[in-house]
C-alpha cells in the first residue's frame, strides 16, 4: 500500500508543506475516529492535469465503533459527482453534512470538514457513519459527538492539528483508555467510566465530574501548558512505585484561538513500566554477565601466557599464543556486548579492537603488516557476533601465517631472496548485501600453495573457520588468489537468514 506521501506526489499539486501537514492530521485521526463513533476519511483533489479527480489519502476505522468497510478505501479514485458533499467542501470551504444512500436501504450519515491552511482547503477530512436512529443514546456518546464537531471546527479554521504537538515514543492514549472533558476554568464537565478508574486507581474516590482537575493527581503543569502553548501537551505521572498513568491533553480552542476547554485522554500504563524495569533489571544483569565473562577469559589469558614463559618448546609455546588469541577474540566480543544496550551489535565495534590484538601480536619491527578494513557488516545479532569474531581471527592469522612466513619475500620484491622481511598488507572488507554478509580477507603475500585444495586443508585454524562458517552459520568459504595475481583472498559468505533479528544500520533508511 502507498504511503500519504506517495499518494500525494502521484495524484495531487500538494507541496512538501502541506503533506506534512496532512501526515500530522492522520496522526490525530484515530481520535477524531473516535469521537465520532465513524470511520475517518481524508480526500484531497488531484491536479487540473488529471481530471480534478477526488483521492483518498488516509482511513482510520474507530475503536469505539463499528466500521462500514471491510476494505481499506486508501488510493481510490472518485469522480466529484459521486462524491459530491466532499466537491461542496472543497468548493465553499466550509463543514458541509448530509445523508447518502447506499444501496436499497442503508443510509450514511457524512460530515466534510475542510481542513485549512494558510487560507487554503487542502484537503477534507469526511466522518461516515450509519444514518442514527433518534439522537444519541448516552451522554458519552452525546459528549463525544460535541467534542468532534469543536475539532472539526478548528479544522475548518486551520487550528488543527496543532503547530508544535508533542509525540510520545509509544502509543499515545486512545478515547477507549478514558477521556477527561474540562472547561476553560479547569473543571471536569465530563469523565468516561474508564477515566473514572483511572482516577480512583490514582487514589481519587470522591465524585469527578465538578471537581477541579488540579485535584485529580494527574498533575496541573500539563493543562495551564495545553492552555498557554495552545497546542497538545504529553505528561506521565507516577502516584508512588503502584500506578503510572500517560495523560494527553487536547486544548480546544474558539475563532480567536483562544482555549475554551480541553480534553485529557488518560492511560494506565502500570504494566508496561513495571516491565519496563524488569527489562531494565534483566539487561543489567546481562551486561554484568557479559563483563564478568570479560574478566574470567583474560584471567584465563594471563595464566596460559603464565604457563607458556615456562614452556621450552618453541611448538606448544606457540600452540598456546594461538589459544590466547582465539580467547581474546571471544573477549572482545563480551566486552562489547557489556557495553551494548541489547545483544545486537554494531559488528565494526568489535573488528576494531580484534585488527589491534592480532596486530600487536604478529607484527614485527623487521616487516610490519598494515591492516585496513573497509565496508560495514551492519549489525549482527550477538549469537552471530562471537562466531564471525573466532572466524576472522582465524583468517587475520592464517594469512600472517602463511602469506608472510619468515625469510620470505613478496612477489616483485626488489631483492629476492634477501631474506629481509619486506612489509605486508593485509584488508577486510565486508559487503551487506539484501541476501547476506560477504566477509574478504586479502593479502599480498606469496600466494596459494600450487595444487592446494580447499578440501584437503587440515590445518586448525582452517578447520575452526570451515565449522563454524558452514556448520553454525550455514555460509560457505573459499580460499582464492587475490585480485591482481599477487597474495591470497579468503572469501566468506553467510546469508541472511542465519543473521535474522539483524537491523543493518549501513543500509537501513532513516526515518
Amino acid at each position: 500500500m502507498a504511503t500519504l506521501a506517495e499518494l500525494a506526489r502521484e495524484h495531487t499539486g500538494l507541496d512538501e508543506e502541506q503533506v506534512a501537514h496532512l501526515q500530522d492530521l492522520v496522526g490525530s485521526c484515530g481520535l477524531l475516529a473516535d469521537l465520532s463513533f465513524a470511520d475517518v476519511l481524508l480526500y484531497a483533489r488531484s491536479s487540473p492535469s488529471a481530471g480534478s479527480t477526488l483521492v483518498i489519502l488516509a482511513h482510520v476505522r474507530p475503536t469505539t465503533g463499528t466500521t462500514l468497510y471491510r476494505a481499506d478505501l486508501v488510493g481510490q479514485v472518485f469522480e466529484p459527482r459521486r462524491r459530491h458533499l466532499v466537491d461542496r467542501a472543497f468548493n465553499e470551504s466550509t463543514i458541509v453534512d448530509g445523508m447518502v444512500r447506499v444501496g436499497v436501504d442503508r443510509d450514511i450519515a457524512v460530515v466534510a470538514v475542510p481542513v485549512n491552511r494558510a487560507g487554503e482547503t487542502i484537503a477534507v477530512l469526511v466522518r461516515e457513519r450509519l444514518r442514527p436512529e433518534g439522537r444519541p443514546s448516552s451522554e458519552q456518546e452525546r459528549t463525544y459527538l460535541r467534542v468532534f464537531d469543536r475539532f472539526a471546527a478548528m479544522l475548518e479554521r486551520g487550528a488543527f492539528p496543532y503547530r508544535y504537538e508533542e509525540r510520545l515514543r509509544h502509543r499515545t492514549p486512545r478515547v477507549g483508555d478514558g477521556l477527561l472533558l474540562v472547561d476553560d476554568e479547569g473543571r471536569i464537565e465530563f469523565a468516561s467510566p474508564n477515566a473514572v478508574s483511572v482516577l480512583h486507581r490514582m487514589g481519587m474516590h470522591r465524585g469527578v465530574v465538578g471537581a477541579r482537575f488540579d485535584d485529580t493527581g494527574l498533575g496541573s503543569s500539563i493543562l495551564r501548558s495545553a492552555f498557554a502553548r495552545r497546542t497538545a501537551i504529553i505528561d506521565e505521572i507516577e502516584h508512588g512505585s503502584e500506578v503510572a498513568v500517560v495523560s494527553h491533553c487536547y486544548p480546544l480552542l474558539d475563532d480567536d484561538g483562544q482555549p475554551t476547554g480541553a480534553i485529557i485522554l488518560v492511560r494506565d500504563v502500570t504494566e508496561l513500566r513495571r516491565r519496563d524495569r524488569q527489562l531494565v533489571s534483566k539487561d543489567t544483569t546481562i551486561r554484568e554477565i557479559h563483563h564478568r565473562v570479560t574478566n574470567n577469559l583474560q584471567t584465563i589469558s594471563s595464566l596460559l601466557r603464565l604457563q607458556g614463559r615456562r614452556l621450552r618448546s618453541d611448538e606448544a609455546r606457540e600452540a598456546l599464543e594461538e589459544s590466547i588469541r582465539r580467547i581474546g577474540a571471544i573477549a572482545v566480543v563480551h566486552e562489547t556486548l557489556a557495553q551494548s544496550a541489547d545483544d545486537d551489535v554494531a559488528f565494526i565495534d568489535i573488528v576494531r579492537p580484534l585488527v589491534r590484538v592480532v596486530e600487536e601480536s604478529v607484527s614485527s619491527p623487521l616487516r610490519p603488516l598494515t591492516f585496513e578494513v573497509d565496508g560495514d557488516a551492519g549489525v549482527l545479532p550477538a549469537r552471530a557476533t562471537t562466531t564471525m569474531a573466532v572466524v576472522l581471527t582465524e583468517l587475520l592469522q592464517n594469512a600472517v601465517d602463511h602469506a608472510f612466513p619468515p625469510g620470505s619475500d613478496p612477489p616483485g620484491s626488489d631483492e629476492p631472496g634477501s631474506g629481509d622481511l619486506a612489509p605486508g598488507r593485509v584488508g577486510i572488507c565486508f559487503d551487506r548485501r539484501p541476501d547476506g554478509l560477504t566477509v574478504s580477507v586479502v593479502d599480498d603475500g606469496i600466494g596459494l600453495p600450487e595444487g592446494f585444495r580447499m578440501e584437503d586443508a587440515r590445518g586448525l585454524g582452517l578447520t575452526i573457520v570451515r565449522t563454524f562458517v558452514e556448520g553454525e552459520l550455514g555460509g560457505s568459504i573459499e580460499l582464492l588468489p587475490a585480485p591482481g595475481g599477487s597474495g591470497t583472498a579468503a572469501v566468506v559468505w553467510i546469508p541472511t537468514a542465519r543473521l535474522s533479528g539483524v537491523r543493518d544500520e549501513a543500509q537501513e533508511p532513516v526515518a
